[in-house]
């Protein structure tokens, strides 16, 4: 239709200590006001493209979480029941995999199908964040050349940069 539209956030629009009293007539007063004054900041709002990648990045987020959870019921199952890996073995790297998987045994089976449980989830979670961060890095290939352009700067922040896997 023409008409100029910008959409503003509602924590950016300033408020008066005490102005509780809310109507569409004071609100709208109040906006109008606030943006003849150059008080409003618009907002970007996404389109699909970018919309889409961040919800691929959400859900990686969402399963390196999962990853951690799991890492952690299964660190605390075996420090619970005295399983220390052998000195010179780190934490979750493939030598210590193999060490859970092959070395660590429990006399009472229900607690050797715990061990197992816990080790495929550990499994499974690592599977599900290198699957996400193989969608991402094909998602940014078929990205919009603006959003290609971005990325690399995007990365140089702290936690936002691929790992080095």
């Amino acid at each position: 239709m023409g008409v100029k539209c910008e959409v503003v956030a509602p924590t950016l629009v300033p408020v008066k200590a005490g102005d509780r009293v809310k109507t569409d007539r004071r609100d709208a007063t109040k906006l109008a006001r606030s943006y003849r004054a150059g008080d409003l900041t618009p907002v970007w709002v996404p389109d699909e493209a970018h919309e889409a990648l961040r919800d691929l990045v959400r859900a990686r987020e969402a399963a390196q979480q999962d990853q951690l959870r799991a890492r952690h019921r299964l660190s605390k199952f075996l420090l619970r029941h005295g399983r220390r890996p052998p000195s010179g073995v780190k934490l979750w790297t493939l030598k210590y995999m193999d060490w859970v998987r092959q070395r660590v045994r429990f006399e009472q089976p229900a607690q050797d199908y715990t061990r197992l449980d816990y080790l495929h989830e550990v499994e499974h979670a690592n599977d599900r964040v290198r699957r996400l961060e193989e969608a991402i890095s094909e998602a940014v290939k078929l990205a919009p050349s603006q959003m290609r352009e971005v990325i690399p700067a995007l990365q140089g922040l702290r936690g936002i940069a691929r790992s080095g896997r």
